[in-house]
């Protein structure tokens, strides 16, 4: 009897077991692919955009991938990146994948297109669409990733009426030479800044290059406006980067002219003052679009219009704007307070 019960019990848990194995084997699949490590602060606030949305579902079989680009910034890296992520999708063959920023699409995604049996879903796309053929591609939507400059310009014409500047602001462009700062500076390039002047963009490599960038916009601006700074080389010809903090610490004490970032993490690393997209937005609207087609398997990817960044967050270092006297209305600080990005 007691033989009996133990074959009893062993069947009824082995019974469990492959259902359990079945029903998670045939979930539907969604792979999370980020360009960078998952401690970069713009990837991580993307993943609690998507998050916030996925919740505690768990009828999706769900994994997350870091492509780490933004640490090993080498071309040679970025392509055995793109080939280990096109692996895992061949081998593990996700519904849909939510695809991070423009490596992401570069160095993995775009060999996809219009691949019937995978969905791609973009965020965090600086570059156009049609850079990757995903105008032309009939499994891709997305969210673009665009500069909030309205705010920025905004906050410059704000700024130079409490500074007493008597004629039209000069603003200078600085940031690396990545892919995502060429696309960004492209698109300053072409917007209406009037009645602020627009100076020489400076797009540099290493950090000499750097400081002389900030030393010129002494001379030539009133306002430097900065992008993205990860892929600054301590010197030519190597291969040790600049830490971030590092090199925002040095440009806000050689600067005695305001700099604005572009990205919310340049409060972080010890900036004055940031109006960048919101990383937020790009993981909600994402998830948002990887949900509807993972809920619909039959509806198709173009029933769903690519969208472009309509949030923006601001950051605020108090101490930064105590320092220059760099005075806003206060809905800035409450802003940066609201999203917790004010810091002392």
């Amino acid at each position: 009897m007691k033989k009996l019960r133990l074959i009893f019990v062993f069947s009824f848990l082995l019974g469990l077991a492959v259902l359990i194995i079945g029903f998670n084997t045939t979930k539907p699949r969604l792979l999370v692919l980020q360009s960078y490590d998952k401690d970069y602060a713009w990837s991580r606030e993307v993943d609690v955009g998507i998050r916030r949305v996925l919740g505690s579902r768990s009828e999706y079989a769900v994994r997350w991938f870091y492509m780490d680009t933004k640490r090993h910034p080498w071309k040679d890296f970025k392509v055995n990146a793109g080939r280990s992520v096109q692996k895992l999708i061949n081998s593990w063959q996700p519904a849909v994948v939510i695809a991070i920023d423009d490596d992401a699409q570069q160095f993995a995604m775009k060999a996809f297109n219009n691949r019937p049996d995978v969905k791609v879903v973009f965020a965090g796309v600086n570059s156009a669409a049609s850079a990757y053929g995903y105008d032309k591609s009939s499994n891709v939507t997305g969210i673009l990733e665009r500069l909030p400059l309205d705010a920025v310009r905004e906050t410059m014409l704000i700024a130079s009426k409490s500074r007493n500047l008597t004629s039209p602001a000069r603003i200078l462009f600085l940031g690396d030479r990545s892919e995502t700062v060429v696309a960004d500076e492209a698109y300053f390039r072409g917007f209406d800044w009037a009645p602020l002047q627009v100076q020489a963009s400076q797009l540099v490599e290493t950090f000499d290059q750097w400081k002389a960038s900030v030393q010129l916009a002494q001379q030539q601006a009133d306002f430097i406006v900065v992008s993205n700074y990860r892929k600054i080389l301590r010197t030519a010809g190597g291969s040790d980067l600049v830490p971030p903090q590092e090199l925002i610490d040095w440009t806000e004490q050689n600067s005695r002219v305001p700099i604005l970032g572009t990205n919310v993490f340049f409060a972080q690393d010890g900036g004055m003052l940031a109006i960048g997209t919101s990383p937020y937005e790009q993981g909600e609207v994402a998830m948002r679009m990887a949900r509807d087609l993972l809920d619909h398997p039959g509806k198709p990817t173009q029933a769903i219009a690519i969208e472009t960044t309509k949030q923006y967050v601001v950051a605020m270092r108090a101490s930064r704007m105590q320092a220059r006297q760099f005075k806003l209305p206060s809905v800035y600080e409450s802003a940066a307070r609201s999203s917790n990005n004010f810091y002392p």
